[in-house]
């Protein structure tokens, strides 16, 4: 079992390592397994007096003078740029951060995150040059992102009027209304809630699947050598947050199913039941533009490589596209008056 971030052989530092998924000494690149004390994460019962805990060990924190940021990690690796904003502004603290149930270690390298990234920028057609040369090593920073997973049922009423047109053969309209009144069963399984602002839940379920089946009960041996964004939503505020996102998402999925031209009178009550939570950290590789004084980030899932986020458009880009588009309909304007 390891006690200690330094390496028992050397005394080096020891660091999590992606690819054998084992810590390695960062001076003899030695190799040590982290104990598998073999439990499964569970999920526990959700109620107002529900709560996440409390470390029982004392942190490193990174705060951010300029964006306002917290980052925590557990070794002397230094953090030397915030992963939020790009500044190097940063103030260094000890103190006690919450500690998540489990964990989704990353399982792709930073090199094929860059690529994954790379491949991303190619299909941004009016990305300025400068961002696309960017994507290289020193651009993304490993992040545990501190999220919380649901599972839970909802029970949905909903009623309406149904309008649907029809065209009479004298070109008359005549509508028919149809009174609905039914029920809705959903249940939701490992449902993301971001725990900090620094990416919302809606980006963060835009990086696609994460395992959450392999999930590890979470030990500190995992954090060696990297970092984990302190938690700033409160899991009381989350729940609410949920509880409203899934409600309009249902409301607004269940109009969109219903095959009338136009719906009156509607109106959807869902309920929810069974509820149970976990606070777990995401493998995250985040990175950040600026472009015109203003902050673009992008995001790639540590785990599969997927990536979304947001990139600027290069305004002399969009002007010698427009040019281009511009002379090919005057060309076919100026053949069709010449020749049509």
């Amino acid at each position: 079992m390891v006690t200690s971030t330094k390496c028992p052989n050397c005394g080096g530092m020891l660091v999590f390592d992606v690819d054998s998924q084992k810590l390695s000494c960062t001076h003899c690149s030695s190799l040590i397994n982290i104990e598998d004390d073999n439990k499964k994460l569970e999920k526990k019962i959700f109620n107002q007096d529900a709560t996440i805990a409390l470390s029982e060990t004392e942190y490193t924190e990174y705060l951010c003078n300029t964006c306002g940021r917290e980052h925590v990690a557990n070794t002397d690796k230094e953090l030397l740029r915030c992963p939020s904003c790009g500044d190097v502004n940063l103030t260094k603290t000890n103190k006690i951060d919450f500690v998540p149930d489990g964990i989704e270690t990353f399982k792709i390298n930073k090199q094929t995150a860059i690529n994954k990234l790379k491949s991303w920028l190619s299909r941004q057609k009016f990305a300025p040059n400068n961002l696309k040369k960017q994507a290289k090593s020193d651009s993304l920073t490993g992040v545990y992102i501190p999220t919380y997973i649901y599972d839970f049922n909802t029970t949905s009423h909903y009623s309406g009027v149904g309008v649907k047109s029809y065209r009479r053969r004298n070109g008359s309209v005549s509508y028919t209304r149809q009174f609905f009144n039914r029920t809705k069963f959903d249940k939701f399984v490992d449902y993301m809630d971001s725990a900090t602002p620094s990416i919302s839940s809606s980006k963060l379920r835009g990086l696609g699947h994460f395992s959450t089946s392999n999930i590890l009960v979470y030990r500190p041996e995992y954090l060696y050598g990297w970092f984990g964004e302190a938690v700033k939503i409160s899991l009381q505020d989350s729940e609410k947050n949920v509880r409203r996102d899934v409600a309009n998402d249902i409301s607004r999925n269940i109009q969109n199913s219903l095959s009338y031209d136009r719906i009156e009178n509607f109106s959807c009550n869902t309920r929810f039941s069974d509820m149970k939570y976990s606070y777990v950290y995401l493998p995250v590789y985040k990175g950040t533009y600026k472009y015109n004084s203003k902050t673009y980030s992008y995001y790639v899932n540590g785990e599969n490589g997927r990536v979304t986020g947001s990139a600027p458009k290069s305004k002399w880009k969009m002007f010698f596209s427009f040019l281009g588009i511009a002379a090919i309909i005057g060309g076919i304007i100026y053949l069709i008056a010449r020749f049509g």
